[in-house]
C-alpha cells in the first residue's frame, strides 16, 4: 500500500509538472508565432511604403514640371514622355490644344473633354477628382514618447506625411513660374492684385480622373476671365515608369485608378496621383523552420523528462531498496531464530543431564551442524553486504593462478559431508582435457559458490528416485567450466529469469519449507563476475544444471 501510494504521489506530481509545462509551451509558441507573423506584416508593410515613395518621387519631378509648364506655349517642342498633350479650357468649354500635338491626339483631346458636362472653369470642381489635395492632418491620438500608434494610425501618418512633402514641391514648382502668382486655394484674386499681375493662380495644380484618362487641371484668373490649364497625362506611359520602379520590391503589384467616391486605404495610396497600390503576392523570407524558441521549449521539454525519468528510477530503487530490506529482515530473522531455538533447547537439556550418554554424539553432532549452517547464512550475509557497498571493485581482485585440481581439493570433503547429511551421494567428475589447467581466480570465492550451489541442490533437488548431486569440470573455449546438477523438480520456467535476484525464492518454497534467505545464487553469480567468470542456469532434461565458467590463465 505504501508503495502505491507513493506511485500515485509520484504519478499526480508529474501531471501537475506536464500541466503547467504544456500551458507554457503552448503560450510561448503561440507569442512566438504572433511575433513572426508581426514581422513578416510589418516587412510587408516596409515593402509597400517604399515602394510608395519610389513612385512618388520618380513620378513628382513630371508633374512640377507640368506644374511650371502649364498654359505656355513651347513651340514645336515635342510633348515630354508621360504627357500626351497640354490643353485650355476657356469659359463655355471650348478647348484649346498648347504647343504641338498631332491631329489625331488633339481630336482625341477635344473628343474627351466634349465628353464631360459643364467643362467650365466654375464646374472643375463637380468632376471625378483624385485625393492629392487636403490639408495636412496630425495622427490620432496625439503624440510623445509613450504612445502606442496601431498600424492604421501608423499608415495614416505616414500617408500625412507624404502629403504634405509632395504639397511642397508642387507648390513650390507653381511658384517657380514667373507669369502666375498664386493666391489662397479657392480664392479670386482682388482687383489690386489682377493689376499687379495680369495671371493669377486661383488653385492648385490637381490630378484627377477625367473619364478613364488622368489628367491634371487647376483653374486660372487672366484679364479675359476665369479659364483652365490642364495636361492630359499618358497614363500607360506613367503606369509602366510607376511599375517599372518597384519591379524588384513587388513583382506582382497592379496600379488601379481611385475615383472621387472609392475608398481607398491610405497605406495603398500614392500622394501625387490618384492611384491605388495593390501589392499582390510578396515574397518574403521564409521562418526558420526550427526557431530558437523552438530549440528551447524542445530543450526545456527533454530536460523535464530526463528530471522525471531520473526521479522515477530513484523512487523505484528506493522502494525496491525498501522492499529488499523488508525482505532481508524477515529472512534472516526467521534463518536465526530457527538454529537460535536449537542451540539453547539442546544446550539446556544436555547442561541439565537430561540428555541419555548414548545420545550425547547425536545432540552434538545437530548443534555442530547448526552452527555450520548458522555460520554459512552470516557469510553469504556479510560477502553479499561487502561486495554491495564495494560496487566499484574492479574485475580480477584478489585473484591468484592455480590449478583447478587444487582447487577442487580443497571443498571435496565439505561437499560430500553436505550431500551425505541429507541422504545424497556426490559425483565429481573431472574430464582429462581439463586436468592440470591453470586458472586465475579467488580460491575461497570459487569454494563459497560451489558449496552454495550443492547446498541449494542438497535442499531443493534431493529425491529418492536419483539421489546425486554431479559436479563435472570439463573445459571449453578458453574457460573452465564447473557444472552442478542434481536430479530433482528442477526450477520452473516462469521463475527462470528471477532465479538470481537477491532474496528470491522459488515458489514453492516461500513459505519457509526450506531454509535460506534466497542469498546464495545472487551472491554466486556476483562474486563469479568479480572474477571475470559467469554463472548461468542452463536449460536440462531433468533437474537443474547451474554452470560456473572461470577463465583460464
Amino acid at each position: 500500500m505504501r508503495a502505491r501510494t507513493t506511485w500515485l504521489l509520484f504519478a499526480l506530481a508529474s501531471c501537475m509538472v506536464g500541466a503547467v509545462m504544456i500551458g507554457a509551451s503552448w503560450a510561448l509558441l503561440r507569442l512566438d508565432a504572433s511575433r513572426i507573423t508581426t514581422e513578416q506584416v510589418a516587412l510587408r508593410e516596409e515593402l509597400v511604403r517604399l515602394s510608395l515613395w519610389r513612385m512618388d518621387s520618380v513620378i513628382t519631378p513630371l508633374l512640377s514640371r507640368e506644374i511650371a509648364e502649364a498654359g505656355l506655349d513651347v513651340g514645336d517642342d515635342p510633348m515630354p514622355e508621360g504627357v500626351r498633350a497640354r490643353f485650355v479650357i476657356q469659359a463655355g468649354g471650348r478647348a484649346d490644344p498648347v504647343g504641338a500635338v498631332d491631329s489625331a491626339t488633339k481630336a482625341a483631346l477635344v473628343a474627351m473633354i466634349a465628353a464631360r458636362p459643364g467643362n467650365t472653369p466654375a464646374a472643375v470642381d463637380g468632376v471625378n477628382q483624385g485625393k492629392l489635395a487636403g490639408n495636412y492632418r496630425s495622427a490620432k491620438g496625439g503624440s510623445g514618447p509613450n504612445l502606442v500608434l496601431s498600424q492604421s494610425d501608423r499608415n495614416e501618418l505616414e500617408y500625412n506625411k507624404r502629403v504634405a512633402s509632395v504639397q511642397d514641391q508642387l507648390y513650390n514648382s507653381s511658384l517657380a513660374n514667373p507669369t502666375f502668382v498664386a493666391e489662397p486655394f479657392g480664392q479670386i484674386a482682388s482687383d489690386e492684385g489682377v493689376a499687379a499681375a495680369p495671371l493669377a493662380i486661383l488653385e492648385l495644380m490637381r490630378p484627377l480622373w477625367w473619364g478613364d484618362e488622368l489628367v491634371m487641371v487647376r483653374r486660372v484668373r487672366t484679364a479675359d476671365g476665369e479659364h483652365i490649364d490642364g495636361s492630359w497625362l499618358d497614363w500607360q506611359a506613367v503606369h509602366e515608369i510607376l511599375r517599372g520602379e518597384i519591379l524588384d520590391l513587388l513583382p506582382d503589384a497592379t496600379l488601379v485608378p481611385l475615383l472621387a467616391d472609392a475608398q481607398g486605404d491610405d497605406a495603398r495610396r500614392l500622394a501625387t496621383l490618384p492611384i491605388g497600390l495593390e501589392p499582390g503576392a510578396i515574397d518574403l523570407p521564409p521562418s526558420p523552420g526550427t526557431r530558437p524558441l523552438q530549440i528551447a521549449v524542445g530543450a526545456a521539454w527533454l530536460f523535464v523528462v530526463l528530471a522525471g525519468g531520473a526521479v522515477a528510477l530513484l523512487l523505484r530503487g528506493s522502494l525496491a531498496l525498501s522492499d529488499r530490506r523488508a525482505a532481508f529482515v524477515s529472512a534472516v530473522t526467521h534463518e536465526l531464530r530457527t538454529p537460535l531455538t536449537t542451540f539453547r533447547m539442546y544446550t539446556e537439556m544436555l547442561s541439565d543431564g537430561m540428555v541419555e550418554e548414548q545420545k550425547r554424539d547425536r545432540y552434538v553432532a545437530t548443534l555442530r551442524r547448526e552452527a555450520e549452517r548458522l555460520g554459512q547464512l552470516v557469510e553469504n550475509v556479510l560477502s553479499y553486504a561487502r561486495i554491495e557497498a564495494d560496487g566499484s571493485a574492479q574485475r580480477g581482485q584478489a585473484t591468484e593462478v592455480v590449478e583447478i585440481d587444487r582447487v577442487i581439493e580443497r571443498w571435496g570433503d565439505r561437499l560430500d559431508e553436505r550431500c551425505r547429511s541429507v541422504g545424497l551421494e556426490l559425483r565429481l567428475e573431472l574430464d582429462l582435457d581439463a586436468s592440470g589447467l591453470q586458472v586465475r581466480v579467488d580460491v575461497v570465492a570459487v569454494e563459497q559458490i560451489v558449496f552454495n550451489l550443492v547446498d541449494n541442490a542438497a535442499k531443493y533437488g534431493a529425491t529418492e528416485v536419483h539421489p546425486t548431486i554431479e559436479i563435472r569440470v570439463s573445459r571449453r573455449a578458453g574457460t573452465v567450466e564447473l557444472a552442478v546438477r542434481d536430479f530433482g523438480p528442477g526450477v520452473p520456467e516462469s521463475e527462470r529469469t528471477r532465479v538470481f535476484e537477491p532474496f528470491a525464492k522459488g515458489t514453492a518454497h516461500q513459505s519457509g519449507t526450506k531454509p535460506g534467505v534466497g542469498l546464495g545464487l545472487a551472491l554466486s553469480r556476483r562474486l563469479a563476475a568479480q572474477m571475470g567468470g559467469r554463472l548461468e542456469l542452463r536449460a536440462a532434461d531433468r533437474g537443474a544444471n547451474f554452470v560456473l565458467s572461470l577463465p583460464l590463465a
